[in-house]
């Protein structure tokens, strides 16, 4: 069963992240490229006994968001003294130290990870961390899924650290605070509630651990994306390798398309996608895939089959790649999404 100290082996890391962004003009390969790292090594009994805390110099979000510079109250003239991210995230590695258990509040923190490294080609040793946002939900709240910002739930459970708010070390200091309150509240929670909470925290790491795929596209409809192979190829999210459909892209309802793909070395990976349009009228195609588990692809090949079960005409311009490469099967025109 879960426990959030349940491996006395393993340091026990708490890091929190602030990153920028550009509304106008996003990197689609990194839309969002981070400041600052900030973390603290808390020991078994939940006390921090060691910070870390550094500025990154940015590479292509020169000018701060306003949303970000009023939150955190980073200078500009802070950024252009920090390092670069490659050097700030190897420091930060070293410091964790090998095997260490990485928590954070929320689930965003470690994508963004993953994609910075990527983007500047620094190796990620972090398997992805123990999100405690999810597991107080489930332990205090009643649900995993049922969310709380982070210092209203220091305000529920009348904890004060005196730090100030939204910068990324103090941010992690308060998410140890909590520890302590989750983990007796998950040794309170009856067998089969912690066996939940058990599926849902394997499946929340198989989701950080995505492969994850941005593309700005040069179709202006989701009928051409859809027949573009190349854009169409689903990567295997742990080796990266080209995986082969065992069923291919489809509606799954409002223009949320899924498709499910086989990886020799690594079984089954789900695959989400949707679009969106920029100014021009492009389509920018996001793309998600994680490994699959067997209830996940069940569910996927039922749902393709019952799409294959409804009639063309019935279909309410829902797609699929196999009609959108061969046009003979195309009943109806593509929508304009």
């Amino acid at each position: 069963m879960f426990s959030i100290a349940n491996d006395m082996s393993r340091h026990l890391i708490v890091f929190d992240l602030e990153w920028n962004q550009s509304s106008y003009t996003p990197n689609h390969r990194m839309p969002h490229e981070i400041i600052e790292i900030g973390a603290c090594r808390v020991d078994r009994d939940y006390r921090v006994v060691d910070t870390f805390s550094e500025v990154i110099r940015p590479r292509l979000y020169k000018r701060l968001d306003r949303h970000i510079r009023q939150v955190t109250g980073i200078t500009e003239a802070e950024l252009e003294l920090g390092r670069p991210f490659s050097d700030v995230f190897g420091d930060f590695a070293a410091w964790c130290g090998d095997d260490a258990q990485m928590v954070t509040w929320g689930r965003d923190d470690y994508p963004v990870l993953k994609r910075n490294a990527a983007f500047f080609m620094t190796s990620m040793p972090f398997e992805p961390p123990l999100d405690a946002q999810l597991v107080y939900g489930a332990a205090c709240l009643g649900s995993a899924y049922q969310q709380m910002n982070l210092h209203a739930a220091l305000e529920k459970e009348e904890i004060t650290v005196e730090v100030p708010a939204h910068r990324a070390v103090y941010d992690a200091q308060c998410t140890a605070a909590l520890l302590g309150v989750i983990d007796r509240a998950v040794r309170g929670m009856e067998t089969s509630a912690r066996a939940r909470l058990d599926g849902v925290i394997a499946k929340e790491k198989r989701i950080a651990g995505s492969a994850l795929r941005s593309l700005p596209t040069r179709y202006v409809y989701q009928t051409d994306v859809l027949a573009d192979e190349k854009l169409m190829n689903i990567p295997c999210p742990r080796c990266g390798h080209r995986t082969k459909f065992d069923t291919p892209w489809f509606d799954s309802g409002r223009e949320r398309y899924m498709a499910l793909s086989f990886c020799p070395q690594h079984g089954f990976a789900f695959g989400q996608m949707h679009f969106k349009r920029t100014g021009s009228g492009m389509l920018v195609m996001h793309q998600r895939a994680y490994t699959a588990s067997e209830e996940e692809i069940a569910d996927v090949r039922e749902r393709y089959r019952l799409y294959l079960l409804t009639p063309v005409r019935k279909r309410h311009h829902r797609l699929n790649m196999e009609d959108a490469m061969d046009p003979s099967r195309r009943a109806e025109p593509a929508p304009r999404a």
